[in-house]
Order: C-alpha cells, then structure tokens, then sequence
C-alpha cells in the first residue's frame, strides 16, 4: 500500500471516529483552502494534505483551523531560532540526527493515536537544545503531508540521557517548545511515558508543572522497567528493542532519516516562507506567544 493509500484510510477512519463524512472534509477544505488564497500576508496556499491534517486536529472547527494554519507559517517568524538553520541538509542538522532519535512508529493505536519514541545519545558538550526541537519539527512537516492521527503517544527513553543533556532544556526552551505544540498542532497529547529514569527525572517533571496543565501532568508515567510500556501499549506497535514485535529502533529511525532526504525540496522551500506582516488584514496579537509579561500559560489539552 502507497503512503497515498495509507493517508486515504487513515482519513477515512479518522473523520469516521469525529462523526465527519469524506463530504465534510472535501466541503471545509475548499472552505478553508479560499480563505488561504485570500489572506494575501500568508507565503502560500498549503496543499489539501496539510489542511486536511489542521483540520482533523482541530476537530473540523474552521476558524480554528484557519488561526492554526495561519501560526504554522508565522510561528517560524516568531520563534526564528526554532526554525531557522534547521534545514536536514545542514551540518548542525546532520550531527543531530546522530544523536537524537525522534522516531513515530509505524503502527498506530486503536484510537488512531501516533507513538513517538524519542531518545538523545551523545556527548552533552556537543548538544544542542534548538536544533533537536528543529529535527522533530521537520519530522513533524513529514506527517503532516502523509498522515492523519488523532493524537500522539511519547516514549521518552532515558537509558543515554545525562545530565548534561537536562541542563541544555532551560525553562524557556520548553515554553517554545510548549507554544509551538498549542500554537499550531493543537497539542494532542495523549500519553508521555519515560522509561528507563534516572533519579533527577522528578525536577524534570517538576519543570513541567510550570507551564502544563493537571490533565496533561496526569498523563506522565514513569516506569521502572521499559517492559511495563506493554501495559499500556500493544506489542505489535513497540519495536522489539521495547519488548514488541515491530522491527527494531535504530531501523525504523533510519527509514525517516531517508524520508528527510525525499522531503528535501520542501524543506528548501520552507526556508523562503515568510510572512508579510504588512499586509495581514488584522495585527496579530503575540503577547501570550512570545510571554512578555512573563506568564507561562498554561497549556489546553483533550
């Protein structure tokens, strides 16, 4: 089965479990797809893939999906230091991919969930907290043009994580992080689930609690034994490195580093998008996205 294919069933399953018609989705993307070609300060008009995947996200609510869309471009001129030099084909981008997995596995959950596995290797020294946000994020722009989920899963794998890792996350790296999960992909979070901790795991959750909501906090699970994900998650999902049966990490992590190099002229292309702040019909209001009165908001989620 083609990638087109898989995103077609997956389309169908997904506006299935939200009470939508193939009718719905085709009627609100025109919709959505005019207003784009309207707003004369967006760079470009997405494809009907990258609407179709707002719009499940945000639960076929139009104007939603409008003010998402419309932060997916300008969140890159908000936060240029999340996305700029975050190129794959870029030296810094070609040494994170060494040491960070960021791997969505092939297989979702009957909820139409997506598990992510996530796992910094390497030297500390040597780490960079912005270009590992960057690597997610171009595997990110992936799924949206070939997927359609209802929610993620995150595996956070701590067996190579030091300390020196932790401290590269500062508080005002994770609120970026946490504006551009809410800002634009309506952060569905539905399980994180950390393996493998070590002791100073507990101020890493306790820096959570900053800026995340009890509903998400309630979500986190720490396991002492990673065979306990199986409580959880199906075996058929995990990798046989986590007691499942799929094929093992580092290989399901070299097959997206090969869909990078297929994604390549898009991510040139993403490079020139920019908004034209003069030309937007209203002033965008960034108080709360950029946090100049130093609140962290909390996060919504499901």
């Amino acid at each position: 089965m083609t990638s087109s294919d898989c995103r077609e069933l997956e389309v169908e399953c997904a506006i299935g479990q939200l009470g939508k018609s193939r009718r719905d989705t085709k009627d609100s993307t025109e919709v959505i797809r005019k207003w784009c070609e309207s707003q004369s300060h967006l760079p470009e008009v997405p494809c009907d893939e990258l609407i179709e995947s707002f719009l499940v996200a945000n639960r076929f609510l139009v104007e939603r999906t409008k003010e998402k869309l419309d932060m997916y471009y300008t969140i890159r001129s908000l936060l240029p230091e999340c996305f700029e030099n975050k190129n794959p084909k870029l030296p810094n981008m070609k040494e994170i991919v060494k040491v960070v997995y960021y791997c969505p596995l092939p297989k979702m959950t009957r909820e139409l969930y997506r598990v992510n596995i996530v796992k910094i290797t390497g030297e500390p020294e040597s780490f960079d907290a912005y270009d590992c946000f960057g690597h997610q994020l171009n595997i990110n722009e992936i799924r949206l043009q070939e997927e359609i989920v209802l929610g993620d899963i995150l595996i956070i794998d701590f067996a190579d994580i030091k300390v020196g890792h932790v401290m590269k996350f500062t508080p005002i790296h994770m609120r970026k992080a946490s504006i551009i999960l809410e800002k634009v992909f309506s952060n569905r979070i539905k399980g994180i689930h950390m393996i493998n901790a070590p002791v100073y795991v507990e101020p890493v959750i306790n820096l959570l609690r900053s800026f995340l909501k009890q509903k998400l906090l309630n979500r986190i699970h720490v396991h002492s034994s990673p065979k306990l994900l199986l409580n959880h998650i199906s075996s058929e999902i995990l990798p046989k490195d986590y007691g499942g049966s799929e094929r093992p990490l580092k290989e399901l992590n070299d097959l997206w580093l090969k869909k990078l190099e297929e994604y390549q002229e898009r991510f040139d292309k993403l490079d020139t998008l920019k908004v034209n702040e003069q030309l937007r019909p209203n002033p965008l209001k960034n108080d709360d996205i950029l946090g100049y009165h130093g609140h962290f908001k909390k996060l919504d989620v499901d």
